[in-house]
């Protein structure tokens, strides 16, 4: 059984007039007819009475017409959303999520998003960021993100910059060193290091990076404290039990329990680079246009009189150049 088999028999019911349903679908009336008679046959029971009084729908017919309708409306609308899809205007899109570092913005940019296309449907995936590369090379997901420069990416992954956010110390508001403007890498030495980790096993990329910081300034650090998962390593850092090198963008700004001092230091090691990863050519319309839209906005920071309740987004989205952490 073909959809021609449906749309001829669903013509032929509706004129009940083999020679109109024939004009009407730029056929001959024989070959209507031989149509028609084929998908009787292969439904094993009359459709039509052909008579001299004209042509009427039999009780299988009258059963059958309503289905063979229904298929032809869900075809016309499979066609439509896949011409839309292939075009960009709806569909569906898997975006890779690390809430440590995308908490911070993801809420506006898909609000965002969603106001510019209401008939997409964006999905998130919390994935690491080693993982996000694997699921963005097997379709998983069609957008991920990574620290620029810290992890290897391969040659036919394409990427742009989306934000470049200084590292701050994050503690709680009663610690020692919460008065100061500036925090000295020599001064946490002596206190307790936090790290994040994902997940049992995952590459401990927040304790490579700051264990890299200090050594590179010839620091000897404590031993440091990896938590495993992200609602713990932030209950651990609310708790006043450590202090944490994180990115100014992260979820962790949006703390009142914490502060975020900047460090005395200065250097590139300082700052992390968030960059969107795509698969280049091969990336559907829909991806395309996401990361678009990334590099049309930025992430800024409200100011602090209007800061809103604890739980809600403290960052909004405006059309701007790339934040440059100062």
């Amino acid at each position: 059984m073909e959809l021609r088999h449906l749309r001829y028999f669903v013509m032929v019911a509706e004129t009940l007039s083999f020679r109109q349903a024939a004009m009407r679908l730029h056929v001959s009336q024989p070959a209507l007819s031989s149509q028609v008679q084929d998908l009787e046959a292969e439904i094993g029971a009359r459709l039509l009475d052909r008579g001299q009084g004209g042509v009427r729908l039999t009780a299988a017919g009258t059963a059958f017409l309503e289905g063979a309708r229904q298929v032809l409306a869900q075809t016309r609308l499979s066609v439509t959303a896949a011409l839309d899809a292939a075009a960009g205007r709806r569909g569906r899109i898997a975006v890779g999520y690390f809430a440590p570092l995308l908490m911070g913005f993801m809420p506006a940019t898909l609000r965002e998003y969603n106001r510019r296309r209401p008939d997409v449907e964006v999905i998130l995936v919390e994935l690491p960021l080693m993982d996000q590369l694997a699921a963005l090379q097997t379709g998983t997901i069609q957008v991920a993100f990574t620290i620029w420069g810290r992890l290897p990416t391969p040659s036919d992954i394409e990427h742009v910059k989306i934000l470049r956010s200084p590292i701050r110390v994050a503690m709680h508001r009663s610690h020692r060193l919460a008065g100061h403007t500036h925090v000295s890498l020599a001064e946490l030495t002596r206190e307790t290091l936090v790290t994040f980790l994902p997940r049992r096993g995952a590459l401990p990329v927040h304790t490579m990076l700051t264990r890299e910081v200090f050594k590179t300034r010839g620091l000897k650090l404590r031993p440091v404290r990896e938590i495993e998962g992200a609602e713990p390593f932030r209950a651990t850092v609310e708790s006043g039990l450590g202090v944490s090198l994180v990115a100014e963008i992260g979820n962790l700004s949006t703390n009142r329990e914490l502060v975020l001092k900047p460090l005395l230091e200065e250097g590139e090691d300082l700052f992390m680079e968030l960059h969107a990863l795509w698969l280049g050519a091969a990336a559907a319309p829909l991806a395309a246009e996401f990361i678009a839209m990334l590099k049309e906005l930025s992430p800024v920071k409200l100011k602090p009189a209007k800061r809103r309740r604890a739980g809600d987004d403290a960052l909004e989205l405006r059309p701007a150049r790339w934040v440059e952490g100062k």
